[in-house]
């Protein structure tokens, strides 16, 4: 919500108010992932890796740099 109605311009440019409570929402963000992830059993270190791995594959850079294009259209 932060974010919400600031142009990307202005998203870059934030006062060090904003930017301490968008950390905050970072945290909290963060701290329930990891509730969760504890919660199921699932490591989001290794989870992260793999969504990786699965992202280079779907997304080649050499094809998918500087396009918005879906998978399936590269």
């Amino acid at each position: 919500e932060h974010f919400q109605w600031l142009t990307d311009e202005q998203s870059r440019q934030l006062t060090d108010e904003q930017r301490q409570a968008v950390g905050q929402e970072i945290a909290d963000v963060l701290l329930y992932l990891l509730q969760l992830s504890d919660r199921l059993g699932i490591d989001p270190l290794q989870a992260a890796r793999e969504k990786l791995a699965i992202n280079a594959e779907k997304y080649p850079a050499d094809k998918a740099r500087g396009s918005s294009r879906k998978y399936t259209e590269l």
